[in-house]
């Protein structure tokens, strides 16, 4: 059961304050901490990968922003409904040259994603020059626990994973009611799907990859990361705390602050969560968990005041809405 306040086991030294992400139209102020992941760039075992993929995008988005946009139909919601481009090294009348091997495109669903992204306000010029532009994506350090690799963009706004094929079935087979679900429910804090493709490289292994927007996309450095399952059970980092960085994901029994937020915001985030996760739940899923980014506001709240609360809104926020709010949150979707 929710509440709004949690124990403390034991008074901190700082206070958080939420770190509301980037729209995904603007760019955020740069930074002057540490960007999570390393580049790749040429020599890198997936270098030719990256090449590909930004071909892909390119073409894709290119192609669809030709075309007028209409009112989604069943058929476009169809798993059949997936598009193959072949890339040969010198070009075709639909493809430019390039300096990788002969490589196959897919898109799947393409439609409806042009439609989810113009559901999620984001900008197709802006998609493109992310993923596609004179900058090149960054691999983060290790694989998640499923195997799969994450990519991130320069401008962090956006997050590529590698799936399964089983994944892939699996987010195809729930695109219709999920699109229901976020068209709905304008404050979702369920993963924002932006595209899923694949690369067949010509004598090579399929890469399939799901484009996502990241959550920790924010102005402010977030400090902290939780990936909060609500369960104690293996529920907590294998990292010293003094080894704990800014890039560390750490778990529900390493949360040792309490978050306390004005009444009426409690209840509306605690209404979308308990939505969001009968939707799961309608959808036969259980591996989520809710991730949570902190930002701690040094001298900001009285050292007699922070054992009460490290998560505080001011009268100032009180008419800030959820949509502008809770995007530090996010229910992430464990296929």
């Amino acid at each position: 059961k929710a509440t709004t306040e949690m124990p403390t086991p034991r008074p901190p030294r700082r206070t958080a304050a939420p770190a509301p992400a980037a729209a995904a139209t603007a760019t955020p102020p740069p930074q002057r901490w540490r960007r999570p992941g390393k580049t790749i760039s040429k020599g890198h075992r997936n270098y030719h990968l990256m090449l590909n993929l930004q071909l892909g995008i390119r073409h894709a988005v290119g192609k669809s922003a030709a075309k007028p946009m209409r009112e989604l139909s069943r058929a476009d919601f169809d798993p059949r409904e997936k598009f193959w481009t072949r890339f040969p090294p010198a070009g075709s009348k639909t493809t430019p040259p390039h300096s990788s091997s002969e490589f196959r495109w897919k898109d799947y669903c393409p439609m409806v994603f042009r439609h989810m992204r113009k559901l999620f306000a984001v900008d197709p010029a802006d998609y493109m020059l992310a993923i596609c532009g004179d900058d090149a994506l960054r691999e983060l350090s290790s694989p998640g626990k499923s195997g799969s690799f994450f990519y991130l963009t320069q401008d962090e706004r956006l997050m590529i994973k590698t799936v399964k094929k089983s994944e892939v079935k699996l987010l195809i087979r729930m695109l219709p009611s999920y699109h229901k679900h976020v068209k709905r429910y304008k404050n979702s804090l369920i993963t924002r799907f932006y595209g899923v493709h694949s690369v067949k490289p010509y004598g090579g292994q399929k890469v399939r990859f799901i484009v996502m927007g990241n959550l920790f996309c924010s102005e402010h450095r977030i400090h902290r990361r939780y990936d909060l399952k609500g369960s104690s059970y293996g529920r907590k980092s294998d990292r010293f705390e003094e080894e704990t960085g800014d890039a560390t994901t750490l778990k529900d029994l390493d949360l040792n602050f309490a978050f306390r937020m004005q009444r009426p915001l409690y209840k509306e985030l605690h209404e979308q969560l308990r939505r969001d996760c009968a939707f799961l739940e309608s959808e036969g899923i259980m591996d989520y968990s809710l991730l949570v980014g902190v930002h701690f506001c040094d001298d900001i709240v009285p050292a007699s005041k922070m054992a009460l609360s490290t998560f505080t809104t001011s009268p100032a926020t009180l008419n800030v809405s959820l949509s502008e709010k809770s995007r530090q949150l996010q229910l992430q979707v464990h296929f």
